[in-house]
């Protein structure tokens, strides 16, 4: 018992950092080596190389970017967790939106720190989440909450269809164009277009455009979506 405990107090906390920025890993990496009770054993510069570290290396604790490119963070949590439930999940951003700071409560990160936070207090959230807490705020649990009951239960609302809709308008196309693009009539456009605005609460396809802008609603691939990779997919279990 006394030798476990002796050596549990001296084992580094191995730590892989992902971020696609080279100054941002540059800061990170200078930082880490700095502490004498963490070890930085990996890096990577896109979700696709973090995500073959932390197969390789089974590192205490992962700090993520929220966008880079290859695998997302979502994508890789959920795959961590069902194959590496050793590795804890930190993100670190630079968008301290509602939508994404749900989006990566919900994938199973156990914090959502700001790019901007002292490097003391990065070193602390890594302690902590190796071990084991859950770093997430009552302010952040709040703000999620908030997005679900007056964001995403709007989004919800709408139908597929009416989604497809919002989804095409985002991306500039006309009624007629959006009539083209999902095969139906111009008329039928304007019905959706009219039901999905009533839902929105707004008045103009400007203003449709603008809630999805400030709310974040529509999936952004690059950080939420992709699928987690299976276990004989390459990536070692």
């Amino acid at each position: 018992m006394y030798e476990k405990a002796i050596e549990s107090a001296t084992t580094p906390i191995t730590v892989v950092i992902a971020d696609d920025h080279e100054v941002t890993r540059m800061g990170l990496r200078d930082l880490l080596r700095a502490a004498p009770d963490l070890e930085l054993v990996g890096e990577a510069a896109d979700g696709d190389a973090a995500q073959r570290l932390i197969a390789q290396l089974q590192p205490r604790v992962a700090v993520l970017d929220l966008v880079m490119p290859g695998a997302s963070p979502a994508a890789i949590m959920l795959w961590a967790a069902q194959y590496h439930p050793e590795t804890a999940v930190l993100v670190l951003t630079a968008h301290d939106r509602d939508y994404y700071l749900s989006r990566m409560l919900n994938a199973g990160a156990v914090g959502y720190l700001d790019k901007n936070a002292r490097g003391e207090a990065l070193l602390d959230a890594i302690r902590r989440a190796a071990g084991g807490q859950i770093l997430f705020t009552q302010e952040q649990r709040r703000r999620v909450q908030d997005w679900r009951e007056n964001v995403q239960a709007v989004w919800e609302g709408l139908t597929p269809r009416e989604r497809e809709v919002l989804t095409w308008l985002c991306r500039g196309q006309s009624n007629a164009q959006i009539a083209l693009t999902l095969n139906i009539s111009a008329h039928t456009v304007e019905t959706h277009m009219g039901n999905l605005l009533r839902k929105l609460g707004v008045e103009s396809r400007s203003a449709a455009i603008l809630w999805v802008m400030q709310n974040g609603t529509m999936e952004d691939s690059s950080i939420s979506g992709g699928n987690p990779p299976e276990k004989n997919s390459g990536f070692p279990g």
